[in-house]
């Protein structure tokens, strides 16, 4: 498990990579990411903790699949939870059926987050499919 600690003042990106192992970042004001691959490796399972500082964040999965761009992006506005989890598929879906994608690479995995003293935080990950 890889944890780091980051004091920021100002916007920083640090990357971590992710691959079939698990791991999670600590980042400013404890705030804590778990991203790792689903064990059939068809979707990102990613839980946020220690929340109680974060205003609200943003998530953005990005990928190319057989050439052709792709990607997830939601936000959370964390009100008295203090953590929260997304399964971000490596699909298509469309009335509850769910084409997956193929050949994917580049893929990038990003989180912003607003602190409730105003402070912006951003973390980017490389994740190995």
């Amino acid at each position: 498990m890889f944890l780091y600690s980051l004091i920021l003042a100002s916007p920083v990106f640090a990357k971590k990579k992710i691959g079939s192992s698990k791991g999670s970042s600590k980042i400013s004001s404890g705030i804590i990411i778990s991203p790792k691959l689903r064990k059939d490796r068809k979707a990102l399972l990613v839980t946020f903790s220690n929340l109680q500082n974060v205003s609200s964040f943003t998530y953005e999965l990005t990928y190319l699949a057989n050439g052709i761009d792709q990607g997830v992006y939601g936000s959370v506005s964390p009100k008295e939870e203090s953590s929260t989890s997304r399964d971000l598929l490596f699909a298509t879906c469309s009335h509850n059926v769910c084409r997956y994608h193929t050949n994917i690479q580049n893929m990038r995995f990003v989180v912003r987050a607003s602190l409730k003293n105003g402070q912006k935080i951003s973390k980017s990950y490389r994740v190995k499919p």
